[in-house]
């Protein structure tokens, strides 16, 4: 019996079946992520995961919790390349490292969360901001993390990369920890970006990140065979 096709809104981008066929795992970690091709993971099941650490009333439960409903608003109205909310992607990465890295800072988490703030809104939110709205760990973190913008002494986005890429290798572990949970999810989820950005990210990747992760022994495996099998895809899509 011929295998019938799936239904056209399953191949709709964001939907389940879309992330099981087009996020990229290696067969070995799927288990271990498969909270990242899920639907069901909202606000409630992430603060349920949270209370699990914390009770609510804890003030790293309320820290973690502000920091969720900020990043949600903040990208409230922004959507990916494959057509999922922007903070699904934020959400993603803080699940990482909660679920899979067994994090309990709330300091981290909440870093985690927000890490695009600054780079992407700078408009609406500053360092400072982030030091009044939560503390001076949380916003240090996220500038760690952030690239610098596009001016006189860094006309290009080549020098916006050598110059962020050089001032990660003096990051403190924490803020390496939230750039390798980031580009994880990054690469998971290449397969929406246009062939060049996928080819630039899987360069960059092993020139700059991979050594990060080795330096810093995190997520050394879990980025390299993802990069791997993005390369298999890209070879195989000639």
């Amino acid at each position: 019996m011929p295998k019938r096709k799936p239904r056209k809104g399953k191949l709709r981008k964001g939907t389940a079946y879309y992330r099981r066929h087009h996020y990229v795992m290696p067969p070995w970690l799927r288990p271990k992520l498969k909270f990242l091709l899920s639907r069901a993971e909202n606000s409630e099941t992430f603060l349920a995961r949270i209370v699990q650490i914390w009770p609510p009333h804890d003030p790293r439960y309320i820290l973690v919790s502000r920091a969720y409903e900020v990043a949600k608003a903040a990208f409230d109205h922004q959507k990916r390349s494959d057509g999922e909310r922007y903070f699904e992607h934020l959400r993603a990465t803080a699940l990482i490292a909660i679920v899979y890295l067994r994090i309990r800072s709330a300091n981290i988490i909440a870093a985690l969360l927000l890490h695009d703030i600054l780079e992407d809104l700078p408009k609406q939110w500053t360092y400072d901001d982030l030091v009044q709205k939560f503390n001076t760990e949380v916003a240090g973190l996220v500038s760690w993390v952030t690239k610098p913008a596009l001016g006189d002494l860094l006309p290009t986005k080549d020098d916006v990369d050598r110059r962020y890429h050089r001032r990660l290798r003096g990051a403190p572990r924490e803020a390496v920890l939230i750039k390798l949970c980031d580009r994880l999810h990054n690469l998971i989820t290449i397969w929406s970006q246009p062939r060049e950005k996928i080819l630039k990210k899987i360069s960059e990747t092993r020139d700059f990140i991979l050594p990060l992760a080795e330096d810093h022994q995190l997520l050394i495996h879990e980025i390299e065979d993802v990069l791997s099998e993005v390369e298999r895809r890209i070879e195989k899509s000639r």
